[in-house]
């Protein structure tokens, strides 16, 4: 028997599809399900779904039918495969994995991530029981398979019966041999189930035990490897006849056996993987193990007990909240230690349990996120203090982690949308103003990386036009993925008391206004770095990715009433909506909805901004029906680590977390007639909807008995427990139809003056540096004007053209406002001529400045500002005419504080009122001809 044996090519990927097993059923005892396990049906989304077009992963699901715990490390499951096809000739795009309609298990890895597709999709240490002397493959057949919350088995066509159940840690495995046949146990470290050739070895360690390392990572072709250790235990020792050659252990025991083997993992080495084991699964007693594993799945899913006598709407449910539990997933060992982002051992800190991995950013911060926090405030606060702790060791949030690195998959800023969600739901027991900190740098300082792989990759056309022109994937849709950011982060920096921030990065969310295009009807466009739009049509996708430009032109979830003023009105949006959701899931390519890609989760709700919310309670209840089944085909799209399954849950409980990073819900139909959520505080909230789903209309609400119609209910409302009594109709009604309630909007509001529009600091005294993203900045490229050149100091009275302006703040630093729209009042306005203090960056800028007097009436004129620097020319009545400076900044300052030799200028442009008019208030430019425009005073004269 070889001992050791260094890692070498071996194995090769598996692959699995399609069919439909009957719906797991329960016990039911006065409607009540009981036994919550017995309803959940791990095969749901194993075979692709209903969409005709799916993404690139596919339409499937991309879920498992694996042994493992809430967030466990190991996730212990099949891996089918197809022998004479691969997975990617039948279903275009799908990951390996487990596929229902494959007949051959070619092994059970130990570690899966549910719902991703692409390579590098975790499977290490594949290990196959199987008859021996020689390896053979198995076919199998589902008559032949169970699958159930922490339990997995299959009795395979040659015989063998494989069990698999699992701590959090660990695997447990029990492998039953036919009568007399050679039974044989084979553990590969040279391959995943993605991967057909990695790095790995395995020794043996006495005749009932090995260890072994092998390579994990690569998540969609990121040159990351990541080690992986292993130390399995078997129940009785291995034959002579054993051998482990090239990475590969072939385990021979007596024939006819039944073997059990125990396994831990680890990602900081051998021993952990060992200590792991030792402590969580210690005793060889499998029926007790899988009876603790069934306990923990029951525990959580008792969290939400719902009222049903219908099994099928019972196991949709059960196995949707089952499916958004599984990650984030535990990274730390039983002893603190984990691999960090820096390649070191790290210990976690007092007050943290464990750190997690697992995060697929740009899915789950819709919806799984604010679940997670809303559910599990204490568990969610160290999964956020875990991407606080990877911004430590690497740099910056990573908004996509896969084991202990940036995977760099999606665009935007998942990782800051992550954590200000959770701690807008509850979760707040982290490190916030270290958070804070990196989610500042990252939101202003273009080329902010962690470990080398951009956070932020989009920023530095955004920062610097407010679009994107490059830089990301689908610079359309990717400029609303950083306005939804700055939007989030603008709440957390408000609720940590950073005022500033929170005025400067919240301001950028207007920015979603920059890409209202000029087709009939309009949609959210990309535009050129000259600023012209590009042509769209509606479903066009090159500017937008995994969706089309109809499917994102509604994704503005924090000012959803300036976006339907946008489009035309609540009528006119109505009435689009209804064709748009004319299709339910029509893949990525179509102007039509696409609920199977997270893109579209939050577009069902918008009725309820509309005055029509009756029409959200029916769609809703229409895809839960209809889009939601319990066959292996029954998710609409990828999973995505549970993505999908949230917003199922939260479909069901009739509320949705639509704002990112505002604590609160919009409202429609819950889809059973009782239902109490027990949160982590032992308090409840009661949801009663007598007569749900058949009667699909709300009639009325109380909140904790308070009547309401607002279709927007805050979460502190039930923070620490409520009971919200809805009246349901069998038709619609007039509940929730009044302006009034509508769920919030935050636009830009009215200013009572400039001074309070100010949303930039641009100016600051020689020698203040801004690597941080705290200091100055006028051009989004981190390059500023110098007070001291100008002479200027904060709340300084400046004399320009006859008038006069007050400098920036005295407290903020705030100087100027870039203008997007904003109304800004004008008291004690007197005289003929307005007066405008500004400039643009990479302008000139142009734009159509709205005069609004006091007796109603209006008029336009149009607001054109130069350059800052003139394009770097000097002054001259050639180019500029000299007197329209007001301020000159000889030279500029640079991140670092230091000077560089470019002149930069500050200009004021005259604009005639009306005469005989008084005017009342100014409305800026909201669309921009190029750059940015900057006002930094408003005067008359």
């Amino acid at each position: 028997m070889t001992a050791l044996a260094l890692a070498a090519c071996g194995g090769g990927g598996s692959d699995g599809s399609v069919n439909t097993p009957a719906a797991t059923s329960g016990a039911a005892v006065g409607g009540v399900a009981t036994g919550l396990t017995a309803y959940v049906n791990p095969l749901i989304g194993t075979a692709p779904g209903l969409s005709p077009n799916p993404t690139a992963h596919g339409a499937g699901g991309n879920t498992l039918p694996a042994a493992g715990l809430p967030s466990g490390m190991v996730q212990w499951g099949p891996d089918s495969s197809n022998t004479s096809t691969s997975a990617e000739s039948l279903e275009p795009g799908a990951p390996a994995g487990y596929y229902y309609d494959y007949n051959v298990i070619q092994d059970f890895s130990l570690t899966h991530m549910s719902g991703t597709g692409g390579t590098g999709n975790d499977g290490e240490f594949p290990i196959l029981p199987t008859v021996g002397p020689a390896v053979s493959v198995p076919t199998f057949s589902h008559s032949n398979e169970v699958a159930h919350p922490g339990y997995y088995a299959v009795t395979l066509d040659n015989g063998v019966k494989v069990e698999l159940t699992a701590t959090v840690r660990s695997g447990y495995g029990r492998f039953t041999y036919p009568a007399g046949a050679p039974a044989l146990v084979v553990v590969n470290a040279t391959r995943t189930n993605t991967s057909t050739s990695v790095t790995g070895s395995i020794a043996a360690v006495g005749n009932t035990a090995i260890e072994g390392i092998t390579t994990g990572g690569g998540f969609e072709g990121n040159a990351t490897k990541v080690p992986v250790y292993m130390y399995a235990e078997f129940d009785q020792p291995f034959l002579s006849s054993s051998t482990i050659t090239n990475g590969v252990a072939d385990l021979a025991f007596n024939p006819g056996a039944t073997v059990q083997m125990r396994v831990g993992i680890s990602y900081v080495s051998i021993a952990n993987a060992k200590l792991n084991l030792q402590t969580e699964n210690a005793a060889w007693d499998f029926s007790a193990t899988e009876k603790a594993a069934d306990a923990a799945w029951e525990q959580r899913l008792d969290r939400i007990r719902v009222t049903s006598t219908d099994t099928t709407a019972l196991t949709k449910f059960y196995t949707a909240f089952y499916h958004t539990l599984w990650a984030p997933s535990v990274w730390s060992d039983v002893n603190g230690q984990y691999m960090g982002f820096d390649q070191g051992v790290h210990t976690l800190a007092t007050g943290q349990t464990a750190q997690y991995s697992g995060f697929s950013g740009w899915d789950v911060y819709r919806s799984e996120m604010p679940f997670r926090a809303f559910l599990f405030p204490t568990e969610t606060s160290d999964m956020a203090q875990s991407l606080v702790n990877d911004a430590d060791q690497c740099g910056g949030i990573p908004h996509w982690v896969n084991d202990d690195y940036e995977a760099g998959v999606m665009p935007g800023d998942a990782g800051s949308l992550m954590v200000a969600g959770a701690y807008a739901y509850g979760a707040t027991n982290f490190n916030s103003a270290d958070a804070l900190t990196h989610m500042i740098k990252q939101a202003n300082v273009y080329g902010n990386t962690c470990n080398g792989t951009l956070t932020n990759g989009g920023r530095q056309t955004y920062l610097k036009y407010g679009y994107i022109t490059s830089g990301d994937t689908g610079i359309a849709s990717s400029t609303l993925e950083y306005t939804g950011s700055d939007f989030a982060i603008s709440q957390f920096a408000g609720a940590l008391g950073n005022t500033t921030m929170q005025t400067i990065i919240g301001a950028r969310s207007a920015y979603w206004q920059n890409e209202v295009g000029t087709e009939t009807p309009p949609l959210i466009s990309g535009r050129t770095t000259a600023g012209a739009f590009n042509t769209e049509t509606q479903t066009s996708t090159g500017d937008y990715d995994q969706g089309s430009a109809e499917q994102y032109t509604y994704m503005v979830p924090f000012n959803m009433a300036g976006l339907v003023t946008a489009l035309g009105g609540n009528t006119t949006v109505q009435t689009r909506l209804g064709t748009f959701f004319s299709e339910l899931n029509a893949g990525p390519s179509a102007a039509y909805l696409y609920i199977g890609n997270e893109p579209g989760f939050g577009t069902p709700w918008i009725y309820d901004y509309v005055g029509a919310p009756a029409s959200s309670q029916a769609l809703i209840q229409k895809i839960v029906t209809t889009q939601f089944s319990t066959t292996p085909g029954g998710l609409p799209g990828n999973d995505d680590m549970g993505a999908t399954s949230s917003w199922y849950v939260w479909a069901s409980l009739g509320m949705y977390p639509g704002i990112p990073g505002v604590a609160g819900f919009e409202l429609a139909s819950p889809q059973f007639s009782a239902i109490t959520i027990t949160l982590e505080s032992g308090k409840t909230i009661q949801i009663n909807a007598s007569g749900a789903p058949t009667s699909p209309y709300v009639s009325s609400l109380s909140v904790n008995g308070t009547a309401q119609t607002s279709t927007w209910l805050p979460f502190s409302a039930v923070q620490n427990g409520g009971t919200l009594n809805f009246g349901m109709s069998g038709s619609a009604s007039s509940w929730g139809t009044d302006v009034a309630d509508a769920p919030p909007s935050y636009g830009l509001p009215v200013y009572a003056n400039m001074a309070a529009a100010f949303n930039l600091h641009s100016a600051a005294p020689d020698g203040s540096s801004n690597t941080d993203g705290t200091g100055a900045d006028f051009d989004g490229q981190l390059s500023a004007y110098s007070s001291t050149a100008m002479a200027v100091t904060d709340g300084q009275v400046l004399s320009v053209d006859g008038t006069t302006f007050t400098w920036g703040s005295t407290t903020t630093g705030l100087d100027n406002a870039i203008s997007m729209g904003q109304t800004v009042d004008m008291p004690s306005a007197t005289g003929t001529t307005l007066v405008v203090l500004g400039a643009a960056n990479n302008g000139p800028s142009s734009g159509t400045i709205t005069l609004n007097y006091t007796d109603g009436t209006s008029s336009t004129a149009t607001l054109t500002l130069p350059d800052w620097t003139n394009g770097g020319a000097a002054i001259s009545a050639t180019n500029l005419v000299a007197d329209r400076v007001a301020l000159t900044s000889a030279h500029r300052l640079t991140p670092a504080g230091s000077t560089d030799t470019t002149t930069a200028y500050i200009y004021y442009e005259e604009i005639p009122l009306t005469a005989g008019e008084t005017l009342a208030s100014v409305k800026l430019p909201t669309i921009i001809s190029a750059g940015k425009m900057h006002i930094f005073g408003l005067a008359t004269k």
